[in-house]
């Protein structure tokens, strides 16, 4: 028998027992929420008895205050989620809504002109005096750059200077990863190493609706990034990863620094938007522990899946009086390059 156990902490207060709670991170952004919903009013409990009389519940927070959830069967509890508390909801039940890493970066103050400077670099800017750390497996030479603005604007920035081909998340709580993981993937490359889960229809995954396959057949797009030099040379650097594209997307990245690094940014934008295997999501338990970045093997026999390994881009877990489900987005299949 299965029984599900909470342990979440929210400033100097703990709870064994919650209405409800949701949580939502991904691949595509920095920014990790949950959402605690808590009944308006409550009994405190200090060194195993009840204080007397009871306290407004959202009193007893302010912004800022830490975060953590633990969730799980029968007390083998896994950390779903840290952060701080962002602001709250004061409809009932009451809803503490809370934000991961980001919330950190959204405080850090940045002022810089820099005419040469790495991706790298710019990522530790922006979490530095957080506390946060960075893993950066590219190497992204970027010039012209002005930011006047927080953490999270120079990653918003980033994303512009190089047409969102770059992935940057949190990995872990404390670890923003910035890197080309789709060509990584499309080679069967497991660079983060979180882990790995293992899926089967009728088994840990209750829904596959929402599941389609694809293939690099299907309306491929071809990448083409140039830039202007000061001397007014046009460089440019096209994809060479799907021969058969028929549609071309463009764009002038003049902060981009190197030509070889257009053609890197081109061809992991073209894995990113090309790629074959099932797209969509399944819907499971919350055993097993799943979070973006982690690989999860799919085997499917009504849709004559046989084995296949994809990166989970997404994951939101719903826990709480009704039962625990998570909804796992499927990202690029493995080694799909190869295929």
């Amino acid at each position: 028998m299965f029984v599900l156990n909470s342990d979440i902490t929210i400033g100097k207060f703990r709870f064994s027992g919650v209405h409800d709670v949701r949580i939502t991170m991904g691949m595509h952004s920095i920014v990790c929420m949950a959402y605690i919903q808590l009944p308006a009013v409550s009994r405190i409990i200090k060194n195993g008895k009840a204080v007397d009389g009871s306290v407004v519940t959202a009193d007893q927070f302010t912004e800022g205050d830490a975060v953590t959830v633990k969730l799980g069967y029968n007390g083998d509890l896994r950390t779903e989620f840290m952060g701080y508390v962002k602001h709250t909801d004061l409809n009932k039940p009451l809803t503490i809504i809370c934000e991961g890493g980001s919330w950190l970066m959204r405080r850090n103050k940045i002022n810089l002109s820099e005419r040469s400077i790495s991706v790298k670099q710019l990522l530790q800017k922006a979490v530095a005096g957080t506390g946060l750390n960075v893993v950066c497996d590219i190497d992204v030479l970027l010039n012209n750059v002005q930011l006047n603005g927080t953490g999270v604007d120079m990653i918003n920035a980033i994303h512009q200077y190089t047409d969102h081909s770059l992935t940057i998340f949190f990995s872990k709580p404390d670890t923003l990863y910035c890197g080309n993981l789709r060509t990584k993937a499309s080679g069967n490359n497991d660079v983060l190493q979180l882990g790995k889960v293992q899926y089967r229809s009728g088994f840990n995954i209750f829904s596959n609706n929402n599941l389609k396959r694809r293939t690099t057949n299907d309306d491929p797009v071809a990448i083409t990034y140039s830039k202007k030099e000061d001397s007014g040379n046009i460089i440019t650097a096209t994809s060479a990863a799907f021969k058969n594209a028929v549609r071309k997307h463009s764009k002038l990245l003049n902060q981009v620094k190197e030509a070889a690094t257009l053609k890197l940014l081109a061809e992991e934008k073209a894995y990113k938007d090309n790629y074959q295997g099932f797209e969509g999501s399944v819907q499971t338990f919350l055993v097993p522990y799943v979070q973006p970045g982690y690989l999860a093997s799919l085997t499917d026999n009504t849709l004559k899946l046989k084995e296949q390994t994809y990166l989970a881009e997404a994951v939101t877990t719903h826990f709480g009086v009704h039962g625990a489900r998570r909804t796992v987005d499927l990202g690029p299949l493995m080694g799909f390059a190869n295929q």
